[in-house]
């Protein structure tokens, strides 16, 4: 099943390995490799947050228009291709940085499964190695917490608007559930670095509810979308 990502695995585990030559802890390598791999892909994120952005800042036209050509769809096509010009928004965006980080993932499994059995950590006392399963599932769970609260902070003020308390709450539920269920009896070195990575995407959402996050997000938007 791995063989498809074998280049990749090989490629993470050789950062991997120079990771660890200067942390001299495996779980702290994990950690480093993550953030090394979230800087890496942090491009395609900014680009999926924007397009997050424009999609707030065109619900309100897009709402309309569901009301005003719901009976005539090819009309509402149509209007909505406009309003999607007018507000630089590309739909494939935010599905294609998730499909580019997939492998990524897979390859972090192929990678803890095969060669976590070699590998300790000071960090996670209560496993023989990393490539064993948390017994008391804190990894997991940790990492689902955090998932959840990535969910429930918006990218913008337009973002809150867009979607309603209960659809934040069922959208946060879900990035809940998604960590919890692969993560529960896997490798606990891929818990650990989704966990790393839901630690790096919080302080991210965080910095970009802050002035200079939003001047970031904002760069580049059409006028449409800025305002």
């Amino acid at each position: 099943m791995y063989t498809w990502f074998q280049p990749i695995i090989d490629l993470l585990a050789y950062v991997l390995s120079w990771t660890f030559e200067w942390t001299r802890d495996w779980g702290a390598a994990v950690i480093v490799l993550t953030l090394l791999v979230k800087g890496a892909l942090y491009r395609f994120n900014l680009l999926a947050a924007r397009q997050q952005v424009r999609s707030a800042a065109a619900f309100p036209e897009l709402s309309k228009l569901r009301e005003t050509c719901g009976n005539d769809s090819a009309k509402l096509v149509q209007e909505t291709t406009k309003v999607y010009g007018k507000y630089g928004i590309n739909p494939l965006s935010s599905p294609l940085s998730a499909i580019i980080q997939m492998p990524v993932l897979m390859a972090m499994y192929g990678l803890f499964l095969t060669h976590g059995s070699t590998m300790t950590s000071i960090l996670i006392p209560w496993v023989a190695h990393l490539a064993e399963a948390d017994p008391f599932h804190l990894i997991p769970i940790a990492t689902g917490l955090l998932s959840f609260a990535v969910g429930m902070i918006p990218l913008a003020d337009a973002a809150a608007v867009s979607m309603s308390g209960s659809k934040r709450l069922l959208f946060g539920t879900i990035l809940l559930l998604i960590p919890l269920v692969i993560t529960w009896r896997a490798p606990v070195a891929l818990g650990l670095y989704w966990l790393s990575g839901s630690v790096f995407s919080l302080l991210e959402r965080l910095f970009y509810r802050t002035s200079a996050g939003k001047r970031l997000l904002r760069r580049g938007l059409p006028e449409a979308a800025a305002t």
